[in-house]
C-alpha cells in the first residue's frame, strides 16, 4: 500500500476505513497522540526512517507512520475503485430484490419488467445509468469482457452475437438475473457452459 511521498507534498491517510495513530515522534519514546480518519489529507513537512520504516511529520508536529499513507494519484485511484465496487453491490442487490416479479413485453418497472426493462431499471436505479431498451441497443454501451471472466454488475447477452435476444445481469457465483418469460417471470439462473443451453452468454458488457 505504501507509496513514497516527497518532502512538502501532499499525501492521504489509508486504512480501509480505520483510524490511524498520530505520535509525538517517530523514534524511541515516542508517544500516542492521537488518531487521524483513514482519507485525512495531509502535507509532508518532515519524513524520516527508523529501524527500517518510514514516518511522515504532519500538522502540529504529530508523526504518521509512512505505511498507513498513500500518494495523491494512488488515493484517487482507491476512491475510484472503492466507488465501482459500491456500485457493483448496489446492482447486485436491486437485482436480486426483483427475483419473483412478473415479465411483460415492454415493461420497465417497478412491478413487472421484460429483459432489456430490468436491465434499464437496476442500471438507472442503481448507479444513474439510463440505458436504452432493448437488449440490441445496450450492445453497445460499456466494453467488451470475456464471458469467462465475468465481475458482479456485467451484463449478459443472449443469442445472437450481434443481435441478442435476452439480457441478464451478472450476479456472481456463476449465476444471472434476467426477466426470463411470462411464465417463470424475473429468475436467477446459473451462466451455462453448454452452447446449446438457451443461457450459454454469447457476450458480456462491463458498464460500471
Amino acid at each position: 500500500m505504501f507509496n513514497a511521498i516527497h518532502l512538502n507534498s501532499i499525501g492521504y491517510v489509508f486504512e480501509f476505513g480505520n483510524k490511524v495513530n498520530t505520535w509525538t515522534t517517530y523514534g524511541a519514546g515516542k508517544k500516542l497522540v492521537g488518531q487521524v480518519k483513514s482519507g485525512y489529507k495531509f502535507t509532508a513537512t518532515g519524513q524520516a526512517q527508523y529501524k527500517g520504516r518510514t514516518w511522515y511529520r504532519i500538522k502540529d508536529n504529530k508523526w504518521i507512520l509512512g505505511t498507513n499513507t498513500v500518494t495523491t494519484k494512488k488515493y484517487a485511484s482507491i476512491k475510484a475503485k472503492a466507488a465501482k465496487t459500491a456500485k457493483q453491490k448496489k446492482v447486485v442487490a436491486l437485482a436480486n430484490a426483483q427475483v419473483g416479479k412478473a415479465y411483460v413485453w415492454g415493461a420497465t418497472g417497478p412491478y413487472s419488467f421484460d429483459c432489456s426493462g430490468l436491465t434499464m431499471y437496476v442500471y438507472k436505479k442503481a448507479t444513474g445509468l439510463s440505458l436504452p431498451h432493448y437488449s440490441v441497443s445496450q450492445l453497445y454501451y460499456g466494453k467488451a469482457v470475456s464471458t469467462k471472466k465475468l465481475v458482479k454488475g456485467d451484463l449478459l447477452f443472449f443469442g445472437s452475437k450481434s443481435a441478442p435476444s435476452h439480457v441478464g445481469i451478472y450476479v456472481g457465483g456463476g449465476k444471472f438475473v434476467h426477466a426470463s418469460s411470462p411464465t417463470v417471470g424475473v429468475i436467477k439462473s446459473k451462466v451455462s457452459t453448454n452452447r446449446s443451453s438457451a443461457f450459454y452468454p454469447s457476450s458480456a458488457r462491463r458498464v460500471i
